[in-house]
């Protein structure tokens, strides 16, 4: 294995594990991809090396995280620093959920990667089993992982084979989604909004409709308009006046 394989191998590595305790704060997400396109383009970088690779990143910055909650304890959320980091609401919450469903709030904060840092020293800090949290992020290590890891390899592959045109077409409908996704925003916000009053000038020629009523009848107009007996042209007790 040549030297410059090794030096792709610990990139791999370093990424993976830098990006998963939050340095930079990039999603781990673009690191397998990362090395899925290092193995596509690289024929010395190996897929049986760089896969692992990938995977013992995440899983040393996972235990990074859990042996820090798990040292440092609750006292650890006391800081101002760690507040801003992890929302205590959310923590709390965390919380409350991980004595009956902590192996789903472990792999569901692996989909969602603004949770992840916060849950995964939550769970050192009220000393959730380590062997569980081994086996789950073992488990996602090498199913989830894995899947990311091939379906970026697969891409880039069809990427190089298929030439630097398919680049923009797939740019062009990443571009269409995008659009077509921020257009349901907007209708659906502006479906949120409060239907504005019915101007005068929407009214349809032959007036409101019957239940509505008139734009001028109110507590005013009734008053200009006198009692009803006074209306019909006589007065109370049906005399006239």
């Amino acid at each position: 294995m040549s030297p410059d394989a090794w030096g792709w191998y610990g990139s791999i590595f370093l990424w993976l594990f830098c990006t998963g305790i939050g340095i930079p704060p990039c999603p781990e997400e673009a690191g397998i991809l990362y090395a899925a396109g290092l193995t596509a383009l690289h024929p010395e970088v190996r897929w049986w090396v760089a896969w692992p690779a990938t995977g013992l990143g995440i899983v040393c910055a996972d235990m990074v995280l859990y042996g820090v909650g798990r040292y440092w304890g609750r006292r650890l959320f006391e800081y101002r620093w760690v507040k801003r980091l992890i929302n205590p609401e959310r923590r709390q919450r965390a919380e409350d959920k991980f004595a009956e469903h902590g192996i789903k709030l472990l792999l569901m904060a692996r989909l969602l990667p603004p949770l992840r840092t916060g849950v995964f020293v939550t769970a050192g800090a009220i000393r959730y089993p380590l062997g569980r949290f081994v086996l789950c992020d073992a488990g996602y290590a090498v199913v989830g992982v894995g899947a990311f890891f091939f379906a970026g390899t697969w891409a880039m592959d069809a990427l190089r084979y298929a030439g630097h045109w398919a680049a923009y077409v797939v740019a062009a409908l990443i571009g269409a989604y995008g659009l077509y996704r921020y257009y349901r925003y907007l209708k659906a916000r502006e479906g949120r909004q409060a239907v504005p009053p019915i101007s005068v000038l929407e009214v349809p020629e032959g007036g409101p409709p019957a239940d509505q009523g008139t734009p001028a009848q109110g507590p005013r107009a009734a008053s200009l308009s006198g009692p009803p007996e006074r209306q019909a042209g006589g007065v109370p007790g049906g005399g006239t006046p």
